[in-house]
This record gives structure tokens, sequence and C-alpha cells, in this order.
């Protein structure tokens, strides 16, 4: 088994240590060590039975070697700087793939990919690193998701969809075929996109329309 950290200790990760748990009753690969996370009144506590290590720097002072770990922030710039934070440190960025995704053997997946239960990827779809599904997202076929990416619970993206670096896509939220959201843009939850989003935007609605721009 492989030593596991899950950086951030927030909800999403305590979902990812659970996906850790459905994935090792399938077939034991991870050894869930505990949290790694910046926030000072979280370190050396137990969430659900896990231990919150510390910060970044105990990656540094461990005798364990090897590590692998997975960030666990849906916020899509949080989870960039984070992961680019992690590879100052000797840490291998593993997938985490639930035993029920349908997969084919016709998809691209990068790494520090975390997809969850009951999500389908059809054929010659495309994710990229530090890419999060939640549970029962379908992607259709010839999709790209870009790095960074996060769809929350439900999401639908039909076929030649592209998601480029850093989309935050809604609970709910439908991406019709041929369509393109633009890098680091927002799409809120239960919003239908027919038609191209422009980067850095925030966009909701039936049909979507951009609503502000987001400056980072």
């Amino acid at each position: 088994m492989k030593d596991l950290v899950i950086i951030g200790a927030g909800a999403f990760g305590r979902e990812v240590a659970q996906l850790v748990e459905e994935i090792n009753q399938y077939k034991k690969m991870w050894n869930f060590i505990g949290y790694i996370d910046e926030t000072e009144e979280k370190q050396g506590k137990s969430i659900n039975g896990n231990l919150v290590l510390g910060d970044f720097n105990w990656l540094d002072k461990t005798s364990t070697k090897n590590i692998w770990g997975v960030c666990a922030i849906g916020n899509t710039m949080d989870k960039f700087k984070l992961v680019n934070k992690a590879k100052d440190y000797n840490i291998k960025f593993a997938n985490l793939i639930h035993p029920s995704v349908r997969l084919n053997n016709y998809i691209k997946i990068g790494h520090g990919n975390i997809i969850c239960a009951n999500s389908i990827l059809s054929v010659n779809t495309r994710i990229g690193n530090h890419v999060a599904i939640n549970p029962t997202g379908g992607i259709g076929h010839d999709a790209i998701i870009g790095d960074y990416s996060t769809l929350y619970w439900n999401v639908t993206l039909g076929g030649y969809v592209k998601l480029n670096e850093g989309c935050e896509i809604g609970s709910k939220s439908v991406v019709l075929p041929n369509t393109t959201i633009g890098k680091w843009t927002i799409l809120g939850a239960g919003a239908v996109v027919i038609k191209d989003i422009p980067e850095y935007s925030t966009a909701v609605g039936v049909p979507a329309k951009v609503i502000k721009t987001n400056k980072y």
C-alpha cells in the first residue's frame, strides 16, 4: 500500500477520506496517513479518526518517504496555490478514482485527480491534472477538462465540451455539446450553458449569462 496524505482538512477533504476507504474496500491501495492543512487551529486534531498532521513543513520533517497526495479543495484558485506549493516538497500526486466510475481504454487522465462515485466518462475524454469530479458526474465523448477544474455534484458535460484551466462548475449544471468555457470561470449551480462563456467570468441561469468578471 502507498502512503497518502490529503491536502485540505475541510468538508471535501473528509469526503475524499471516505473515497479512499471505499477504494481500499475494493482493492487495498492506499495507507491514508492524515491531512496536511495550513490552518493552525486544525493541526494536531483528529477528524473522523484521521489526524491533521500539520502544514507542509511536516513533509520535510517526517521520516516517511515516497508520500503520495491529492489536493481536496473545491475552490479552483485555492487549489492552484496549494498544489504549486506542494510541488516544492517531496510528494507524488495520486489519482483517486472510485471503483464505481465507468471508464474505458480511450480516456486520457493526468495526475492528482479525484473522481467520485457513479461518475461516467465517455470515450476519448481528456482529463488534465488536479481535477475534481464529484459524484454522479456525466462527461460526454471527446470532452476536455483543464487542469485544476472542479465539477460539483451531478454536472453534465455534452460531447466536445471544453473546460479550460481552473473552471468551477456548480452542482446540476449542464453544458451543451460543442461549447467552450474559458479559463478560471465559475458556473453557478443549475446553470445551462448553450454558448461559449468567456474566461474569468461568473455565469448563472438558464440559459447561462455572464454576471461579472472575476479578478484574481
